[in-house]
């Protein structure tokens, strides 16, 4: 709760909370599509890189891909430019490519959110807030409908859903 304190016979709002600055409607978006993405990531670590497959981590791999691969193009450049030989990031991150890209999400979304936050802010106002509580909200809702889709999709390939139609099924080959 904040204090108020009166200065110069007027009511001041002070803040009490561990932050120096009052939640807005963009920092709650910049969370919740930071969770998604944590979530994501975690859930996808350890499994392998392979788009080219029907596996159900690509879902999340796909998801993650979405703010992750312009990091991840700059590191390889960056690499590259240095002059190390192999330097690639499957090299390192072998069969951990969905942490390396929660963490590519992750520090462009803490960018994005000092620069709208800090200095976009006091430039322009609050209307650019706006348009990016929209693209978070789309980054939050692709990535839960993504978890969704790979849930059903690791549920129906563990054999964890029994086909809808009695043809579905697996049938026995009679000798």
């Amino acid at each position: 709760m904040a204090k108020k304190k009166k200065k110069n016979g007027q009511l001041r709002q002070t803040q009490t909370g561990f932050l120096p600055f009052k939640l807005r409607p963009f920092d709650w978006a910049v969370i919740m599509a930071a969770l998604v993405i944590l979530f994501a990531s975690l859930l996808a670590a350890g499994h392998p890189y392979k788009l080219d497959s029907a596996d159900p981590y690509g879902f999340l791999i796909w998801f993650l891909l979405l703010l992750g691969h312009l990091p991840m193009e700059i590191i390889e450049f960056s690499a590259k430019l240095a002059g190390i030989e192999g330097a690639t990031i499957e090299n390192f991150t072998r069969n951990r490519e969905a942490l390396l890209l929660g963490i590519c999400n992750l520090s462009v979304l803490a960018a994005c959110w000092g620069i709208m936050r800090f200095y976009i802010l006091k430039r322009y106002g609050s209307e650019p807030l706006r348009i990016a509580v929209i693209f978070l909200r789309l980054i939050f809702f692709w990535g839960v409908f993504q978890l969704l889709c790979f849930i059903a999709v690791k549920n129906w390939s563990d054999g964890k859903v029994n086909p809808l139609h009695r043809d579905l099924k697996k049938t026995e080959i009679r000798k």
